[in-house]
């Protein structure tokens, strides 16, 4: 036997869009309406039910944006951090970038100090950061890594002046690669004055900000631009995430420092020497690289998503029952 409500005679179909335009877009009231109707104001509540039922109305909650706090408070205890942002998200991808980059820039314009050194990774995330930077209080920026690609728009160049541009002091930029080919072409680069400048003001750091790069499913725009036998060497050696330009296992150890002679970029151990470092990831997809990199303490904050931190938690809470 069907459940489903016959459909209203045309004329109460009528009045229901008359009613319910009235009540929810032009904001009369209940009794207003049953003037205008000139029916009682209890035959207008049962059109405004009715309509809501047989899909005349329809309510939808935009929820995007929105801080999920509890959720968030769980995910910092968990992964041992001083801080973590969720917040809700689509299932679009890049929408869900740029909702999470969103709020890493009103995170940090809330919570940086003037005279602050801002360090800046990249990253299609970071750069949807940086497109939303508010204005900030005076600091000066430095780029954390050299490019990869040639996509002007997502450069950690053009990531480094944006935020500059809203802070109001020195820009330092680094005007090289990311990866080469061996140790030796690395070191001839940081020698170059202005990528020397960059790498001496690393020390100096006092908040980097980094996304994190995923290598299974491979989220990570430098994983992508490594050739097939770097790629191969390195999964095999257990590299699961990416971050700055590090490659790390499960428990968030750096698994190749030999490719890490190979990157301009600040390295893991002064990254974990930093006094606040800011991941910046959205998708679920990430959720093992993120609990690595937070595991090897190369964040001490996240702001991410609900599908990621629910994922996170997941992994956790697997791990805890088979005992690792």
């Amino acid at each position: 036997m069907s459940t489903e409500k016959p459909a209203a005679p045309v004329s109460d179909r009528a009045a229901m869009v008359v009613a319910a335009r009235q009540y929810y877009l032009e904001d009369l009231s209940k009794s207003q309406i049953a003037q205008n109707l000139q029916v009682s104001r209890f035959k207008v509540a049962r059109l405004l039910t009715m309509a809501r039922e047989q899909g005349v109305v329809s309510i939808r909650i935009d929820d995007r944006a929105m801080p999920v706090p509890e959720l968030a408070d769980e995910l910092a205890r968990a992964l041992n951090l001083e801080r973590a942002i969720v917040v809700e998200t689509p299932h679009d991808v890049a929408e869900a970038r740029r909702l999470v980059g969103e709020a890493g820039a009103a995170h940090l314009g809330r919570t940086l100090n003037a005279g602050e050194v801002l360090g800046m990774a990249w990253g299609r995330t970071l750069t949807a950061m940086s497109a939303a930077m508010p204005p900030l209080p005076v600091l000066d920026v430095v780029q954390l890594t050299g490019a990869v690609g040639s996509d002007l728009e997502m450069s950690p160049v053009e990531i480094v002046r944006r935020v500059a541009l809203n802070a109001g002091g020195s820009a330092t930029p680094i005007f090289a690669p990311l990866v080469v080919d061996d140790a030796r072409t690395a070191e001839a680069l940081r020698r170059q004055p202005d990528v020397g400048r960059a790498i001496r003001m690393f020390d100096t750091v006092t908040t980097a900000v980094v996304a994190v790069g995923s290598v299974e499913p491979s989220t990570s725009q430098l994983w992508e631009s490594l050739d097939r036998v770097d790629q191969e060497r390195l999964r095999r050696a257990g590299a699961v995430a990416e971050v700055v330009a590090s490659l790390v296992n499960d428990d968030g150890e750096v698994i190749d420092p030999e490719f890490d002679q190979r990157c301009i970029a600040i390295s893991a151990d002064q990254l974990r020497r930093t006094p606040r470092v800011v991941a910046i990831a959205a998708g679920k997809e990430k959720a093992r690289a993120v609990a690595a990199i937070a595991r090897g303490r190369l964040c001490t904050e996240l702001v991410t998503d609900r599908s990621l931190a629910r994922e996170v938690l997941s992994i956790l809470e697997a791990r805890r029952e088979h005992g690792k």
